[in-house]
């Protein structure tokens, strides 16, 4: 059975010399016809300001290049793979195997030992809270005593898409995004994510309310880059490399602070042709690139709807509930991980839990991550429109997003290290359960008031 594996690096001078570098050449990866004689780069992204206009793309000119192919089983894909590594090591340049990665066993799962926790749909309890009660789980009104808004923050919603008229109608302010040509249509940022759908029941549309309640004088851009379902992993990674690989270059290169909120995760590894080629394995070439980003932004990922009693009906055996629930970037422990629990503090038992893939243990990392990170409000209505509801931990991450961008206000980068922004939310936590971490709730929940008093006076 064909295995779809890719090549890619950040230009195609680059790509040539790192695989000259391990005996290899590009004509050696089936590239499609007329590819390799063009350009620097074949990056399918273009930087659109808020009028709808391109941004000047000097800065990532000739960005990013590469493209998929297929092998005929999995065992010759391990062979390639273990092949390029041990070159790659042999000469002390690990870093160029950073798009090879391999897992084609799954484990099985044992499951934890059932808890108090809540389903929305499964005879628990249909209580849904509303944004005061949540505002109140996590102190949000310390903020307001700081007079924290986010104001000079800017703030990377990756998603399927977010209305520019939806921004603007909850009072915040839109910067413009990036869009996308895919099989010849162009899906451009400002949009929204479906037709379909109503403008404020749009995924997009719940999380802005989120971030814009808590830092409404920010500015909101737009990566619609997500499908409403990831069915072939590797062809979405491909993707996706290009996506960050430019907001890293085109955007985070201007002045900030900039968090990026994710609320995407990988919740079917049987969509990944190698089970565990990006989703465990830290050196694949998009976990690097998003640990780089993290290292002078705030990255935000929802944690996941696969936790072990109302998983996503879309997630396996093999992907739900303690430690078989979190993978890919959303573990990686340069980011801030998003769990969900209820404007009471009861945890939801959808929500993902830690620790994060096993395969992120390595020499530096001696120690599987402790994801979530911390949990968040969410399954809660508006005061006054009990038919918007915010749900999932993806509702929780944009509650914490949120929160980080309002902070970064007070406390810039140059004074507070991303790391020191994670380590400071998870010290101010409320705990729940224990003193330190639990596979449910990481650090405790999203505690605003607590958060502060880790940061500097």
């Amino acid at each position: 059975m064909a295995v779809k594996l890719y090549i890619f690096d950040e230009s195609k001078l680059m790509l040539a010399a790192n695989l000259d570098a391990v005996g290899y050449a590009l004509s050696d990866f089936n590239p499609p016809a007329g590819l390799v004689p063009d350009g620097p780069s074949n990056n399918p992204w273009q930087a659109l300001g808020p009028d709808d206009k391109p941004i000047i793309q000097s800065p990532a000119a000739g960005l990013g290049y590469g493209w998929s192919f297929e092998v005929g089983s999995a065992a010759e894909a391990r062979t390639l793979i273990d092949d390029f590594r041990n070159r790659a090591r042999s000469i002390g340049r690990a870093d160029i195997s950073r798009v090879l990665g391999i897992d084609v066993t799954p484990s099985s799962m044992g499951l934890a030992e059932r808890g108090q926790h809540w389903c929305s749909n499964s005879g628990h309890g249909y209580h849904f809270g509303t944004r005061r009660l949540g505002r109140g789980l996590i102190a949000a009104g310390a903020l307001d005593d700081k007079g924290l808004t986010g104001k000079g923050v800017k703030v990377f919603l990756v998603d399927q898409g977010v209305s520019q008229t939806y921004i603007e109608g909850l009072g915040g302010t839109y910067g413009g995004g990036m869009s996308w040509k895919v099989d010849g249509e162009v899906k451009f940022p400002g949009q929204g994510s479906s037709n379909d759908v109503r403008l404020p029941n749009q995924h997009g549309s719940m999380m802005m309310r989120s971030l814009i309640e808590l830092a409404p004088d920010a500015h909101y851009y737009d990566l619609p880059m997500i499908p409403g379902r990831i069915t072939d992993v590797e062809s979405f990674t491909m993707k996706a490399l290009f996506g960050f690989l430019f907001l890293r270059y085109v955007y985070l290169s201007q002045p900030g602070p900039w968090v990026i909120l994710n609320a995407w995760g990988i919740v079917d590894r049987f969509a990944e042709s190698l089970r565990g080629y990006y989703t465990n394995d830290p050196d694949h070439y998009l976990n690097n690139l998003v640990k780089l980003i993290a290292q002078k932004h705030d990255v935000v990922f929802a944690a996941g709807n696969s936790g072990q009693f109302c998983s996503d009906p879309r997630s396996t055996v093999y992907d739900r509930g303690p430690s078989r629930s979190i993978w890919g970037a959303n573990g990686l422990s340069d980011v801030t991980s998003v769990g969900a629990v209820r404007t009471d503090g009861t945890w939801i038992g959808a929500s993902s839990q830690g620790p994060g893939p096993e395969g992120f243990v390595t020499e530096t990392d001696t120690e599987t991550p402790k994801k979530p990170d911390l949990c968040a409000p969410s399954w809660f209505v508006e005061n006054n429109n009990a038919h918007l509801r915010s749900g999932g931990t993806s509702s929780a991450s944009a509650v914490v997003a949120g929160a980080i961008a309002a902070l970064r206000e007070g406390w810039d980068v140059s004074a507070v290290a991303p790391a020191g922004m994670r380590i400071a939310l998870q010290d101010g936590a409320r705990r729940v359960t224990s003193p330190g971490w639990n596979e449910r709730t990481g650090f405790g929940i999203l505690n605003l008031k607590g958060t502060m008093t880790q940061l500097p006076a």
